[in-house]
């Protein structure tokens, strides 16, 4: 039986994750169950929770087929989320832009310009860092930030670098752009005009997700031990440094390993939790957050062989 190069390879991806998501999970279970003997967690709670994840994921969807129509390039709705979540699953794999290429394959292959998709991927991925730092700025400004001081320099100049971006962005993009392809002597690449408007909805799209997932792991937390401090800026503060410090270690696979680490830390450093409840804490919600990221991929990972449209003529270069 034949067997198409391009099902072989997703097929070894999708085994590729599936191992180092299991494996990750099944080395946390032993932890949680043994510490969890005697929960008895909020299950409407733990939903409640899920549904503000996703509904940052759905956010950040919709943000990225906004940057998509820069590009004269659009994708459906059913398109987008397969794509999203498919690509997802190369956080998994060590290395940082596993999900970028898959991005942008998959997107030329549902009809999209893979330049354009993978300059929005690119766009997205710096955006949500400086909008993460954003959050940490001003949830973090109090015992987080006199804790860390490294964070709170880190969170406010972020927070310049992104006012400087949203006001001279568009123009310092072009300007990069071209002075990389004089330097290596390519052809320019005729880049979309990404207006402020744009930047300030990709922007605050990416706070919002950053927000509904903050108030998630508070949900989490509180809907998991049956005490804690809840919905609140704290919540917010730990999660979204503990994500990104994961996010930014580039030799771990979706961060594993490195945003539990600092997750517990900040836990019990800030005094929010008992080592225990934060080394449960931290397991449990890793579990949980691989679950919703990755769970979805792999099931979309076999259809994901999309109808392609008819080419289209993009602004990036040869039809799509």
């Amino acid at each position: 039986m034949h067997v198409e190069p391009k099902t072989a390879i997703r097929v070894a991806v999708g085994a590729l994750v599936s191992f180092i998501a299991i494996r990750f999970v099944a080395r946390e279970w032993q932890a949680i169950s043994t510490a969890a003997g005697s929960l008895k967690p909020d299950w409407s709670g733990l939903l409640i929770a899920s549904l503000c994840v996703v509904a940052g994921y759905a956010v950040l969807i919709l943000a990225w087929r906004e940057l998509l129509t820069t590009w004269q390039s659009t994708l459906s709705p059913i398109d987008a989320v397969r794509i999203w979540f498919v690509s997802s699953l190369g956080k998994y794999i060590p290395g940082k832009l596993w999900s970028v290429g898959a991005m942008a394959i998959l997107a030329k292959e549902a009809g999209a310009s893979p330049v354009a998709a993978t300059g929005s991927a690119v766009i997205m991925q710096l955006v949500n860092i400086a909008a993460g730092f954003t959050v940490i700025a001003v949830a973090g400004a109090g015992e987080l930030f006199a804790a860390y001081p490294f964070l709170r320099s880190a969170a406010w100049a972020t927070l310049a670098l992104s006012a400087a971006g949203l006001a001279v962005g568009p123009q310092l993009l072009n300007w990069s752009v071209r002075a990389a392809t004089r330097l290596v002597r390519q052809p320019e690449i005729a880049l979309p005009r990404i207006g402020r408007r744009t930047l300030v909805i990709v922007y605050g799209a990416n706070v919002a997700a950053w927000l509904a997932y903050g108030v998630g792991f508070g949900l989490f937390w509180s809907s998991l031990l049956g005490h804690g401090v809840g919905i609140s800026t704290a919540a917010l503060a730990v999660y979204t440094a503990s994500y990104l410090l994961g996010f930014l270690a580039i030799f771990a696979p979706g961060g594993i390993g490195v945003r539990e680490a600092v997750l517990a830390a900040l836990l019990i450093s800030l005094r929010l939790a008992t080592p225990a409840d934060a080394a449960l804490l931290a397991a449990a919600s890793r579990v949980w957050l691989t679950v919703l990221e990755v769970v979805p991929g792999l099931l979309l990972l076999p259809g994901i062989s999309l109808r392609r449209r008819p080419s289209i003529s993009t602004p990036d270069g040869p039809p799509a």
